[in-house]
């Protein structure tokens, strides 16, 4: 009878660690699906701010590409710094990501409610 109980626990946790290993690998599906659409937002917003002469308008365009690219930045530092093994590079480069992420985000709300008046 001992030996069933083991048998079962053993299995329990074979089981909770496939699930947990396919729940990781659907949130790494999901994270790398944003930074696709973020990166496509960027695109064309910058393709759009390159095309556009009224300089009121061309500034609306480029906040939302700093706010895509920002978006994307902070998916890619939040994919290096959790879902892989450590590393220094990866830790530093995942940081710096982060802040790039970040300070993008906030400039391109800063600019978007400027020019948005």
């Amino acid at each position: 009878m001992a030996e069933i109980g083991k048998v079962i626990t053993k299995e329990c946790n074979l089981s909770t660690r496939m699930c947990l290993s396919n729940m990781i690998a659907n949130i790494q599906i999901a994270l790398s699906t944003l930074i696709f659409i973020a990166l496509g937002f960027s695109v064309f917003y910058s393709y759009r701010f390159r095309r556009e002469t009224d300089p009121k308008r061309g500034g609306l365009l480029s906040s939302k590409m700093n706010i895509a690219m920002g978006i994307m930045l902070i998916i890619i530092s939040i994919t290096q710094l959790f879902f892989f093994e450590d590393s220094v590079i990866r830790r530093i480069f995942g940081t710096v990501c982060l802040l790039l992420g970040l300070f993008n985000f906030y400039v391109g709300l800063r600019n978007y409610f400027h020019f948005k008046r």
